[in-house]
C-alpha cells in the first residue's frame, strides 16, 4: 500500500483494516502508526480500553485473538498494534498462527490490527520483487513500507520543520546538519528543535551551517571527518579536540583509521574531478556524497595540495597495517599519525 492511499483512508475516516508497518525509516513508521491511532481511538480517555499495545519479536497470537474479539468500550472501533515483531526470525509456528488469524478481520471489522516491525523483522522488499513475507503476508495485510529516506528527501523534511519554526534555511545548512548529525529522521527532528530554540533565544531567523558545527550533535562519521579535515587545515588543537570526542564515544581506533582513510580517498577523488572542470553539485551527483562535504574538501585543498593528501593516505595504510602485526596501535597510534601530519 502506497502511504498516500493510506493517509487518503485516514483523511476519509476509513481505519478499518489489518496493517503492517515495515522497512528502516522508523521514524516515519511511528509517526504514521500514530495518526492510525488518533484515528482508530480518537477519544483519549478511552485509549486505555479502547488502544491495545503489546510488543517483542514473538507475537502472541492468543492474545492477540483475544483482544482481536473483545469489543471497544463506548466507541465503534479499536486498534490492537503489537510493536517490535520480527516476521523474518518468528517461528514457523507463529507464522502459521498470525495467517490463522486471517477470518478474524471480516468477523470483527470493528477492531482494526497493526503490527510496528523492527529494521530487519520485515523485508517488504519492492513493488516488482516484493520480500517472500510481504507475499505471504500481503494477503491477510496492507503493507506500509518506509525505506530510508534520501538526502533530498531528507532535506525537504527538515525544511518543512523549519518554516513551521519559522526559521529560513539554506540548501548549505541543511547539507552541513545532514552531514554532522546524519540521516535518523528520529535524531533531526530533536535536531530541529533544540538549533530553533537556539536560533531564536538568540533573536536571529536563519540558519546558516557554522549554527550548524555549533550547537548540532554530532556522529562518530562526522567527528572523523572533523578530525580529518582538521589534518588538511594543519589545526593540531582542532585535530585533537575531534579525537577527543571519538574518546569519549568509545570508537574502536581500527575503525577512526579506516573511516579517516575514506575521507582521505574522498578528498582526492573529490580534487580530481573539480580539477578536471566539474563543479562541486556535479562532484557530489558523480560520487554520492553530501555536497557541503565537497565544498569542505574545495576550501581544504589550499591547504593541502593533491600530492600531500595522498601521501597522507598513504601513510595512514601504513599505520593500519602497522597496528595489525606488532607496531603501533589503539590511540596512541592515531595521536602518533596526528602529530606526524599537522
Amino acid at each position: 500500500m502506497e502511504v498516500s492511499e493510506f493517509t487518503a483512508r485516514l483523511r476519509d475516516g476509513k481505519v478499518a483494516g489489518w496493517y503492517i508497518f515495515s522497512g528502516e525509516e522508523d521514524y516515519l513508521k511511528k509517526y504514521y502508526l500514530r495518526e492510525l491511532a488518533s484515528a482508530a481511538v480518537p477519544d483519549e480517555g478511552l485509549a486505555a480500553f479502547n488502544h491495545i499495545v503489546f510488543d517483542g519479536a514473538e507475537p502472541d497470537c492468543a492474545a492477540l485473538t483475544d483482544a482481536i474479539k473483545s469489543p471497544p468500550m463506548m466507541a465503534e472501533r479499536k486498534l490492537v498494534e503489537w510493536r517490535y515483531a520480527d516476521f523474518e526470525k518468528m517461528r514457523e509456528g507463529t507464522r502459521r498462527a498470525i495467517e490463522e488469524l486471517a477470518p478474524l478481520r471480516e468477523e470483527y471489522p470493528y477492531t482494526t490490527v497493526a503490527f510496528l516491525c523492527a529494521e530487519e523483522g520485515f523485508d517488504a522488499g519492492s513493488a516488482k520483487r516484493p520480500g517472500k513475507q510481504a507475499v505471504r503476508f500481503g494477503k491477510i495485510f496492507d503493507i506500509l513500507n518506509f525505506p530510508k529516506s534520501t538526502d533530498r528527501q531528507l532535506m525537504a523534511w527538515l525544511k518543512k520543520h523549519f518554516d513551521a519554526e519559522g526559521i529560513a534555511v539554506t540548501a548549505d545548512a541543511l547539507s552541513a546538519l545532514l552531514l554532522r548529525s546524519g540521516h535518523s529522521m528520529q535524531v533531526l527532528n530533536g535536531e530541529v528543535e533544540k538549533l530553533a530554540a537556539y536560533l531564536k533565544e538568540n533573536r536571529r531567523r536563519e540558519l546558516t551551517p557554522q549554527d550548524v558545527e555549533h550547537v548540532a550533535s554530532g556522529t562518530v562519521e562526522c567527528d572523523t571527518f572533523t578530525l580529518s579535515n582538521a589534518l588538511t587545515d594543519r589545526d593540531g588543537a582542532a585535530a585533537f579536540r575531534a579525537l577527543s570526542d571519538l574518546k569519549t564515544r568509545r570508537t574502536d581506533p581500527s575503525v577512526i583509521i579506516g573511516m579517516m582513510a575514506r575521507t582521505f580517498s574522498e578528498f582526492l577523488a573529490v580534487i580530481g574531478m573539480m580539477t578536471d572542470g566539474k563543479d562541486a553539485n556535479d562532484v557530489a551527483a558523480i560520487l554520492k556524497i553530501n555536497p557541503y562535504k565537497v565544498k569542505i574538501y574545495a576550501k581544504a585543498a589550499k591547504n593541502r595540495p593533491p600530492e600531500e593528501i595522498a601521501r597522507v593516505l598513504t601513510r595512514l595504510v601504513e599505520v593500519d597495517a602497522a597496528s595489525k602485526s606488532g607496531g603501533a596501535s589503539g590511540y596512541s597510534a592515531v595521536e602518533m599519525f596526528i602529530a606526524e601530519n599537522i
